[in-house]
């Protein structure tokens, strides 16, 4: 195949954007397609260079490149052959508020919560967790236990606000409309934010997760559920976490997750049997049906 392959761009998270596109691109050299990579916080390739590729394969990870304005502007030049989800469902899936309506409504658990929009003073139960409502990779995530762990001021941003659960995280990969082996998130230093993420031994990522069979079984049910409810395609994470009775409540759902070789996603890949080479060819191969159609 002929691929145009887009990393970087200018969100919170384009170094790990890059580091998606070097393995994503090595990885389907090694599978002897043509690779074009470019960056689209230099703007994207002429609308013929798309075009004219079998598959666009989107390794960006949050702001415009994952929130769906990326993905409008690919559709609006006539691209519809990308990775990954469409505008709506990128949109939904970025705005944590939305997603969690939406995942609600179909019977998924979703811890109690809410919006806190700039200036608003917050009253909620501790212990609680803070993120912004907008953004992927753990970006801005705050753990707080009493209103001494408050953040001094106004936040700048809409933040959601939930319960803090208590039990074991988990995270579910999706490929192709399947459900992957699930991966236990186990951060030492109990938070699984952008240090435990991407710094080497800072996490344990036991994939398959060493759970009852009947328990994995579940947890893909309710992730292909949440996936079903906000439309995701292609391929997809999403996460959970217990609550105190073991009950597993959606986190989010990312609908362009890493891309590196020490990524979740093809962690639970390998794990199916899927080779790293093969997973990213699997992907592409999802958007190059929709460029014959």
């Amino acid at each position: 195949m002929r691929i145009v392959l887009l990393a970087g761009g200018d969100s919170p998270e384009r170094e790990i954007s890059l580091r998606s596109g070097d393995c994503v691109e090595a990885a389907l050299a090694e599978r002897h397609h043509t690779v074009a990579r470019y960056d689209p916080a230099n703007g994207l390739p002429p609308v013929p260079v798309l075009a004219g590729a079998d598959a666009v394969f989107l390794a960006l990870h949050g702001g415009t490149g994952e929130d769906g304005t990326l993905q409008r502007q690919l559709e609006a030049a006539g691209i519809f052959h990308y990775t990954g989800s469409t505008p709506a469902a990128s949109a939904m899936a970025m705005r944590k508020d939305l997603a969690k309506a939406a995942v609600r409504a179909a019977g998924v658990p979703v811890a109690t919560g809410g919006v806190l929009l700039p200036g608003e003073q917050l009253i909620f139960r501790y212990p609680m967790a803070l993120k912004p409502v907008c953004g992927g990779s753990s970006v801005g995530l705050r753990l707080v236990h009493s209103a001494g762990e408050m953040p001094a001021g106004p936040f700048e941003i809409p933040m959601l606000y939930e319960e803090l659960l208590t039990g074991r995280e988990y995270s579910v990969g999706l490929l192709g409309g399947g459900a992957l082996p699930v991966v236990e998130i186990c951060p030492k230093s109990g938070t699984f934010d952008y240090h435990s993420k991407y710094t080497a031994g800072e996490t344990d990522e036991i994939c398959p997760a060493r759970i009852p069979r009947e328990k994995t079984a579940k947890l893909q049910q309710v992730a292909l559920q949440a996936a079903k409810a906000l439309e995701l395609r292609d391929f997809a994470r999403v996460d959970f976490r217990e609550d105190a009775h073991g009950t597993p409540h959606f986190l989010e759902a990312n609908t362009l997750p890493g891309m590196t070789e020490g990524s979740l996603l093809p962690k639970e890949a390998l794990a199916a049997g899927i080779p790293f080479a093969e997973l990213c060819e699997t992907v592409a191969r999802l958007a190059a049906a929709r460029h014959r159609k």
